[in-house]
């Protein structure tokens, strides 16, 4: 069994290492012939805590052909009357819409971003959430990444804001997952389509691609519209890449426990596709190689070097600290893994239970069911 976790951690090692080059690299020095249009889509339900600081950091971008459109989705916080008065002062910049009423069978983003579809005139679509900041050059960087990688989709990891102590500890295991668990280099040459990933705070999809698709119309009813987006442009033949948002593009996913706790609890079924043995697979790899040895450490009988738990911690350990350099998240994250990773066990089982037993999950005042 030892032997088999030592194995198992050379098989993240080279994962890391692998995602390490493939998130490192980036097409610097290509300057686009012409900059075709782009329209940025923003859906807003009740995001007046970040909802100024997305729109100031859009406003400011580089790139020099674009429209932005915000769209509210029957907010009860402040939202609408910030985007009423950004559109006040920008009104030659940016739009403002109320979305029409929620139709049966949509999920409220998804039916946001169709309506946001529908009126956009660019050649690339820009679908980001209004919890995001961008740095200047963010939007010149994706349409360039586009044409460096002919890619009809791309999609950024975001930085992440983390502020409350939940967050520190257990929101780096997104980058987690990423670099460790999978294989990204190694997902884009299988052929099946399901080994695709988007992350929805920041989809980039060519117009015409969107259409073939059938856009947000084709995963009206999916909670994890992003993945499955970016299946179906797989699918269709078409290339997907997801790059490095580090210092480029950020986000604050959540903002206490309770939060972080429904929004993975919504997320983490889907995001394998509702396929539950490669799901279960996952979480018994993360379990008997990312918490065991620590439970195994704390309970053998010498706290020592010659413990043989003692080695694997540590390799534990140091893959996460080579992560955190690289993501820049917090060193809490480190100090307190086993915490992060039975917090993630917990919300994954949930999310499972959730789609299982058809019991609705709240989000944004709004009951969905976790199911396919």
């Amino acid at each position: 069994m030892i032997m088999l976790v030592y194995l198992l951690l050379l098989y993240s090692s080279i994962t890391l290492f692998l995602n390490f080059f493939y998130f490192s690299k980036r097409g610097k020095d290509y300057t686009p012939g012409k900059f075709e249009k782009i329209s940025v889509l923003i859906p807003v339900r009740n995001e007046e805590k970040e909802l100024r600081m997305c729109l100031d950091s859009l406003l400011n971008q580089s790139y020099p052909f674009m429209e932005i459109i915000a769209m509210d989705d029957n907010s009860d916080d402040t939202s609408w009357q910030i985007l009423r008065e950004y559109a006040a002062k920008y009104g030659d910049t940016i739009r403002v819409l109320k979305s029409k009423p929620l139709p049966d069978g949509w999920t409220g983003k998804n039916w946001v971003c169709f309506q946001l579809s529908q009126i956009a005139k660019g050649d690339w679509l820009l679908f980001t959430d209004a919890d995001t900041m961008h740095r200047r050059d963010s939007i010149l960087r994706a349409y360039t990444e586009s044409r460096v990688r002919n890619a009809s989709l791309i999609s950024y990891l975001p930085d992440l804001i983390t502020v409350s102590l939940a967050e520190k500890i257990i929101l780096p295991v997104i980058y987690f997952s990423f670099y460790l668990l999978f294989p990204l280099f190694v997902m884009k040459k299988i052929k099946n389509h399901n080994a695709a990933i988007a992350i929805g705070t920041f989809i980039f999809i060519k117009r015409e691609i969107y259409i073939k698709i059938d856009g947000h119309r084709a995963v009206k009813n999916e909670i994890v519209d992003d993945i499955s987006l970016a299946r179906l442009v797989k699918k269709c033949g078409e290339n997907f890449d997801l790059i490095s948002g580090i210092d480029l593009f950020y986000t604050r996913f959540y903002h206490n426990l309770r939060e972080i706790w429904k929004g993975f609890s919504k997320n983490a079924y889907g995001a394998f596709g509702y396929s539950i043995l490669p799901y279960l697979a996952t979480l018994a790899f993360s379990y008997f190689i990312f918490l065991n040895p620590f439970i195994k450490l704390a309970l053998y009988k010498s706290f020592n070097i010659h413990n043989p738990y003692f080695n694997q911690v540590f390799i534990i350990l140091a893959l996460r600290i080579i992560v955190a350099i690289k993501t820049k998240h917090s060193i809490l994250s480190i100090l307190f893994h086993p915490i992060m990773i039975v917090f993630s066990l917990l919300f994954s089982l949930n999310s499972l239970w959730k789609a299982l037993s058809g019991n609705p999950i709240i989000w944004k005042g709004r009951a969905y069911k976790a199911t396919k």
